[in-house]
């Protein structure tokens, strides 16, 4: 289990042959514990924090994710419909 989850994130991280938004998007909805902008930013270093903020906010908008926390403590989970 731990081994695909590992594999699905390398494949995340090294494919170029998807966009931008849509490795920011895999990150964190594969992320198995809150992830913030920051962990965002070192795990996808060629993307630009206001590229992560801008798919952030659509993914806040969409419903896809929630905000936890405020300020430099803010996370994003994906969202689950309890």
């Amino acid at each position: 289990m731990r081994y695909k989850e590992l594999d699905k994130r390398f494949n995340v991280v090294n494919s170029n042959k998807i966009t931008k938004k849509a490795r920011i998007e895999q990150t964190v909805l594969n992320s198995l514990t809150p992830i913030s902008k920051k962990e965002i930013c070192n795990i996808l270093p060629d993307v630009s924090p206001t590229t992560v903020e801008a798919v952030l906010g659509t993914m806040i908008k969409e419903g896809k994710i929630q905000i936890i926390g405020r300020g430099k403590n803010t996370k994003y989970i994906r969202y689950i419909d309890e």
